[in-house]
């Protein structure tokens, strides 16, 4: 837990000051309000950490000297604006003991939660193994020959990297999706915090509403549950999704100057809903209806200009290079396990081999076999799909409340005659949900997008019926009452969630879970060799790599051997001709 708190209290200043410093690049005052402007900016700095660290991986492993020289660096060039720092002053000004006090409690409880065995199958199949390999080597060509999983591209390795030393033995892996659920929580506490000072705003009604949705889902559901306790890159993309809408709607209010007025500028606030998805892009290619809806918004939100549409793309190419060029280099597809632009390179897996990793990630029509013959085939897969697990009929239920969502806010744009901000989240949330249906529709790629619409619908009904009774309800509870007179009273349920979450940790694991969680599961090995390569694989069928010394393997193809024998395994792997 300490290690956690310790991690997670570096990571949000340090992402704080790369965003504030890229709001001020992009003046970006529509984030006026305080609580706001934090928020924005540590999600941007999560976004531009993450891949600055795969695209260092090139060069060097991700080690945590290496990881604290890029941090330092790119900290180090936000704070030469005179405007980021005056900024940081006035944040630091502002923090009361109150502040710090909550801020330290919602990390004693997230630490808690997350400081659990880790037990996620994909983390064993390849998600520490490819942590493992930045940390170590960094990126190495071929490893997709390896297990065909590692080549699948994410900064969030990346930034899990160089806080995976050897010293903590396995032990956290899961400290970014920690923090994320962190961040997710402070933003909810935020926005209802300005419901109760009479500063509620629709963008705040969305991320009450998606909140305590999607907060109660992870840390409660079976599946997300376990998903939290892992470095899994489907639970950022996951949170994400309501970021980047709720970004959209505070950046659409602010007063938009028109391209033919002289005063409008192409570097400008609308950008940032584009470099969270590009970000959210590269996490997970699940993300790409995020790139899609915010994309157009950039081109389209003050009327159609060629500089928009090449500053859009020259944006979105620069931020998803690392990744596309971490697919070249590792399987010979840039946005592998798709088998478009796929180059033939030595280190290539075979065409088969390719496809059918695609069809095992997102060929979802072909896993249930031939339709009988008088049926129709949609249809027919449709009901195989909700009938085949009881997430798949919760997703199911979910579409068809977005839909009614969407026939509603459908028929109020009709009655509008033009483009309002209501139409993004829509564009949004139904291009997420046709790329789910049309590619791989699993709850955890989807939950972001499938609960969007019902949230956004609900945040409007709320924007407009509520709107500041949050706050005269505040004035009239005698309990709020008391609390504000009665200051003390806040570090002692400080105190007490805090004691809680010790004891429910200590009771889990023992003192030593205090200091950092378990570590991951343990299985026995046997050494293999292919050609000049020796490696690990699970003795026993069926088990998994886990954190297991690199390399580590099920069973390599007969083609497969070193690329430069004399380099080792750092240099990568290729195929025999």
């Amino acid at each position: 837990m300490l290690y956690f708190i310790l991690v997670w209290t570096f990571l949000l200043i340090t992402c704080c000051v790369i965003g504030t410093a890229l709001l001020n690049l992009l003046k970006a005052d529509c984030f006026e309000r305080m609580g706001d402007r934090v928020l924005a900016a540590v999600w941007l700095g999560v976004i531009v950490l993450s891949i600055s660290l795969l695209a260092t991986a090139f060069v060097f492993p991700l080690s945590p000297l290496t990881g604290a020289i890029v941090t330092a660096g790119i900290c180090s060039l936000s704070l030469l604006s005179k405007r980021t720092r005056n900024e940081m002053g006035v944040l630091r000004y502002k923090l009361s003991l109150d502040l710090i006090l909550g801020f330290l409690t919602l990390e004693v409880l997230v630490a808690a939660l997350t400081a659990r065995e880790m037990r996620w199958i994909d983390t064993g199949l390849y998600h520490y193994n490819s942590i493992q390999w930045l940390s170590k080597f960094g990126v190495v060509p071929g490893i997709a020959l390896l297990i065909k999983q590692l080549g699948f591209a994410s900064s969030w390795f990346a930034l899990t990297a160089p806080f995976n030393a050897e010293i903590l033995e396995s032990r956290a892996s899961a400290i970014t999706n920690g923090f994320v659920y962190l961040i997710a929580l402070l933003q909810f506490l935020i926005c209802l915090g300005h419901g109760f000072q009479n500063k509620v705003q629709i963008s705040d009604w969305l991320v009450i509403v998606s909140s305590l949705i999607l907060l109660p889902i992870v840390a409660l559901n079976n599946l997300m549950s376990v998903i939290l306790i892992s470095p899994s890159p489907d639970l950022p993309v996951v949170f994400l999704v309501p970021v980047v809408a709720w970004a959209i709607l505070i950046v659409y209010q602010q007063k938009r100057p028109s391209l033919e007025d002289g005063k409008a500028s192409i570097w400008d606030a609308e950008l940032i809903p584009l470099i969270l998805s590009a970000g959210a892009v590269t996490i997970k290619l699940t993300a790409l209806p995020l790139l899609f809806a915010s994309g157009l918004y950039y081109i389209f939100c003050r009327g159609l200009s060629l500089w928009r549409v090449l500053i859009g793309a020259t944006v979105s190419l620069l931020l998803l290079s690392p990744m596309l060029l971490y697919g070249i280099i590792t399987s010979g597809c840039p946005l592998y396990p798709s088998t478009f632009l796929c180059l033939d390179l030595p280190w290539s897996p075979s065409a088969q081999a390719v496809k059918r990793i695609a069809e095992s990630t997102h060929g979802w029509t072909n896993w249930y076999g031939e339709p009988p013959p008088a049926a129709p085939s949609w249809l027919w897969l449709l009901w195989q799909w909700l009938t085949s697990n009881k997430l798949n009929a919760v997703m199911g239920l979910l579409i068809a409340i977005s839909a009614f969502c969407a026939l509603v806010i459908g028929v109020n744009l009709l009655r509008k005659n033009q483009i309002t901000r209501q139409f993004w989240i829509l564009a949004l949330a139904a291009s997420g949900i046709a790329f789910l249906m049309m590619t791989a529709p699993f709850f955890r790629f989807g939950l972001g997008y499938l609960i969007l619409l019902p949230a956004f619908t609900i945040a409007a009904c709320c924007n407009n019926y509520l709107g500041n009774r949050l706050f005269r309800l505040e004035k009239r509870l005698i309990l709020g009452h008391h609390l504000r007179n009665l200051p003390k009273i806040k570090p002692i349920v400080a105190l007490f969630l805090s004691a809680f979450a010790l004891v429910l940790s200590i009771h889990r694991g023992g003192l030593e879970r205090l200091l950092w969680p378990p570590q991951i599961a343990k299985v026995e090995f046997v050494q293999k060799q292919t050609n000049d390569i020796l490696y690990l694989s699970p003795k026993q069928p069926g088990e998994l790599c886990w954190a297991a010394d690199l390399p580590c393997a099920f069973q390599l193809e007969e083609t497969v051997k070193l690329r430069d024998p004399a380099k080792g395994i750092g240099a990568g792997f290729v195929q025999k001709k």
